[in-house]
């Protein structure tokens, strides 16, 4: 009997090792199907897909004159949230306007989002009762490493030209680089990614988009300023000599977040 029971107990032993090596094996196939179906859902878009997806979801932001340029976040009914850089509003005195990528022109509120005082960021809003505008879609840092390539279109003067009305026509740039460095804790002002793409004055609020046309940070410093101050962490602290040549030679953008955080 003694025997007969230990036999059972070895069998019951034996059964439960080999389902449990046949759930972990079926739970790890089911990761990699997951993992294989996020990569698919992320696809690479061509560069001119990805020039025509920022010049959807890139407003103008004026006042008298080209101020910046501004993403549109979200829109929930006929109500528009634009995502901007806080020095493109400090750029002149209310009140702003926002021109859609159609042309059309309208009034913009600022929010006072408590949440972005230490970053570089603004969120405006604006009513469209009769036309629906694209809006972006967000990625964190998680999705971003050093070396991958990054987009951004924005809106620069173009002071050749003017108009009837002597305002300054804009045009729209799109430029491409790659990230060279990802900070582990934000510079005041929030900023924290850095990449090679030219930028020029106006294209401050524009997307910083990655291959797959999702928007990872607000453009808002272009590299090689002319005046070179020591950056500083929010914290207080400084990056060490390195960091500091390497965000001088950076243009810089402040990541973005859930679209939950830019609600009032």
């Amino acid at each position: 009997m003694k025997w007969l029971l230990r036999s059972k107990i070895v069998y019951l032993v034996c059964l439960l090792i080999c389902l449990g090596g046949f759930f972990f094996a079926l739970s790890k196939q089911q990761n990699l199907s997951r993992e294989l179906s996020r990569r698919e859902q992320h696809t690479r878009l061509s560069t001119e897909q990805l020039q025509k997806l920022a010049q959807t979801i890139t407003v103008k932001i004026s006042a008298s004159e080209l101020l910046g340029s501004g993403t549109l976040l979200k829109r929930q009914g006929q109500i528009y949230t634009v995502l901007t850089n806080a020095h493109v509003l400090r750029a002149a005195k209310p009140p702003y306007q926002i021109q859609t990528p159609d042309g059309r022109i309208y009034q913009a509120n600022v929010l006072p989002v408590a949440k972005l005082q230490q970053d570089d960021l603004a969120v405006l809003q604006f009513r469209s009762p009769d036309i629906v505008y694209p809006v972006a879609n967000l990625s964190d840092l998680s999705n971003l490493r050093v070396g991958d390539e990054v987009f951004v279109g924005g809106f620069i003067a173009d002071l050749g030209h003017q108009n009837q009305s002597n305002l300054t026509k804009t045009q729209f740039i799109f430029t491409s680089g790659k990230v060279t460095l990802l900070l582990d804790k934000a510079l005041e002002q929030g900023y924290q990614i850095g990449y090679t793409n030219d930028v020029r004055k106006g294209m401050s609020g524009a997307p910083l988009l990655n291959i797959h046309g999702e928007v990872v940070g607000i453009n808002s410093l272009h590299k090689d300023p002319l005046w070179e101050t020591p950056e500083v962490y929010q914290d207080g602290s400084q990056p060490e000599a390195y960091l500091q040549e390497l965000i001088t030679r950076s243009s810089m953008a402040v990541p973005v977040k859930s679209v939950n955080s830019y609600q009032y």
